[in-house]
């Protein structure tokens, strides 16, 4: 009986040969050469294009114009294909202003953008690669696949065809067949491999060349920071005009009751002793009833188990008071920032809100791990769908408050349910 750790071993390198990673790697390596014959040729003619039509009454403009949205389009579909199926980021800014000022204007930022030109360069440079990474592992198979059928034959039946005498002789073969045969099985094996390693050729050739500079790079930076603070304010705004609507719809008149309950009690304290121990007694209530709204609104801006016990005391008092029976599965060893864990609160807190609200829900999971620097919030539930991100509504408050310290929120929720909520913050210690 084979120990457990030899099993193991062997069904790691089975994993490997033949796991999900080596089919994804073979079929990008089939598609590559094709698309980047395509993308090649794009480049190549549109600039031969526009370089021949520039003095015709400056049509070479438009077309290099032109020529250049189609290569960042397809560099960025590019991008999403290794990221969807290689799980690779890499960010594309081959452009410093935004298109549509002008055709001169862009064709000059195109120009001098070192971006735009490395991705000149990676259209071109990927084709002859793109072809040599599909030829190679076909090769091995092929090949390999020959030696290991002819070495059989030649081993079983005598009998040699002439077909093989291109590559090897079937003297060759008879004599070292069983080498042969290993070679050829080693050859086939190799495929899988070759699969892997020329992906990742693939995928670090356009993060070397498709990310742009480091110019490009921070611009793109500076236009997402400058989004996210106007987000970010707006979002303090609208919480702030919250905090002033409950505290004069609340509070306020719980107070002003108060004051007019103990004025008409003083009025009677001579008078009618009874009447104002009874309106004693019901300002006493007013009292404490403005207290416990006051409580409640200063836990709403920070409640104390927060502060206290961390987020995963805080996020199991929101699912005990949850209308909607809620699961919590927490698992971060260790305590996240403070700002981070007061945003996660909140997020969660107004996600199980909607869900309460609009879901028609009967069971929610809320999920948090720490993956690396990134706390990851998942809220699940089983309500009917349909969510969408609509300026004003509460998830767009959600991806405000997460874009506001560089996080994100994805929503995913099909007609019909189920929704999954996934935020995203960063979690630096």
């Amino acid at each position: 009986m084979a120990a457990p750790g030899v099993t193991h071993r062997a069904g790691a390198v089975l994993g490997f040969l033949f796991g999900r990673r080596t089919w994804l790697s073979a079929g990008h390596l089939v598609l590559a050469p094709w698309w980047a014959l395509l993308t090649a040729f794009t480049a190549v003619a549109g600039l031969a294009a526009s370089l021949v039509t520039l003095p015709l009454l400056l049509l070479g403009v438009p077309v290099f114009v032109i020529t250049g949205d189609l290569l960042i389009t397809a560099a960025r579909t590019e991008a999403t294909w290794l990221r969807r199926l290689f799980g690779v980021d890499i960010r594309i800014s081959p452009r410093t202003a935004p298109s549509g000022a002008s055709m001169l204007g862009d064709a000059r930022t195109l120009l001098t953008d070192s971006g735009f030109w490395q991705l000149v360069a990676y259209n071109v440079v990927r084709l002859p690669l793109a072809w040599l990474t599909l030829v190679v592992p076909l090769f091995s198979i092929g090949f390999g696949y020959l030696l290991v059928h002819e070495s059989l034959r030649m081993m079983f039946t005598e009998n040699p065809r002439p077909e093989l005498a291109f590559l090897v002789t079937a003297d060759q073969i008879r004599i070292n067949g069983p080498l042969c045969l290993v070679l050829g099985s080693t050859l086939v094996l190799a495929a899988p491999v070759l699969w892997r390693a020329f992906s990742k050729v693939h995928i670090g050739l356009a993060q070397l060349l498709l990310r742009g500079s480091k110019v490009h790079e921070l611009t793109e930076r500076v236009g997402e920071l400058e989004v996210s603070r106007a987000a970010t304010v707006d979002s303090v705004e609208a919480e702030r005009r919250r905090i002033e609507r409950d505290l004069h719809d609340g509070a306020q008149q719980r107070l002003v009751s108060l004051a007019m309950t103990l004025g008409r009690a003083r009025s009677k304290k001579d008078n009618d002793p009874d009447g104002a121990s009874e309106l004693l007694e019901q300002a006493h209530n007013e009292a404490k009833e403005a207290i416990t709204e006051l409580r409640d609104l200063v836990r709403g801006l920070h409640p104390p188990v927060l502060a206290d016990r961390g987020l995963d005391a805080a996020l199991s008092g929101l699912a005990a008071r949850s209308p909607v029976p809620v699961t919590v599965r927490y698992d971060v060893p260790d305590r996240p920032p403070k700002t981070i864990e007061a945003i996660a609160y909140f997020m969660v807190a107004e996600a199980l809100t909607n869900i309460a609200r609009h879901a028609d829900a009967s069971r929610v999971t809320v999920g948090v791990e720490r993956s690396g620097v990134v706390l990851r919030i998942t809220v699940r539930d089983n309500g009917s769908g349909g969510a969408v991100v609509r300026p004003g509504h509460g998830l767009a408050g959600l991806a405000d408050r997460a874009s506001g310290v560089d996080g994100t929120l994805a929503v995913d929720s099909p007609n019909g349910g189920p929704t999954t909520l996934t935020m995203e913050l960063p979690c630096e210690s």
